[in-house]
């Protein structure tokens, strides 16, 4: 498991995330989760930017991620990440608030 990772996001439709209009509740979620508020310069990067690095392992991310979909649950998108191991790839896809595809390891 890695600590540090590497995540490029991918819109499924022509739809887009503004993460500016996230930024507060997301700190909010964050605080409840026990996560620092310096992570929502990384949501916000990945979607402005389209990439961020995270100082977070995989499942972490995903769980904003989930987040920030139930937020927009009419706005697909996935990622692919990569961490510090060769073989720490993985790729998913949110609607709804929800994982609608998975691949690869949080073992």
């Amino acid at each position: 498991m890695s600590y540090y990772s590497w995540v490029h996001l991918h819109y499924i439709d022509s739809s887009e995330v503004e993460p500016s209009e996230l930024a507060e509740p997301l700190a909010k979620h964050l605080d409840a989760v026990g996560i620092s508020r310096d992570v929502c310069v990384d949501v916000s990067d990945l979607f402005t930017k389209g990439e961020a690095t995270f100082k977070l392992c995989g499942e972490m991310i995903v769980d904003i991620l989930e987040w920030v979909s139930a937020q927009r649950p009419g706005i697909p998108f996935g990622v692919q990440g990569r961490g510090e191991e060769l073989r720490d790839v993985w790729v998913r896809e949110f609607a709804g608030g929800q994982v609608s595809y998975s691949q690869g390891p949080f073992e």
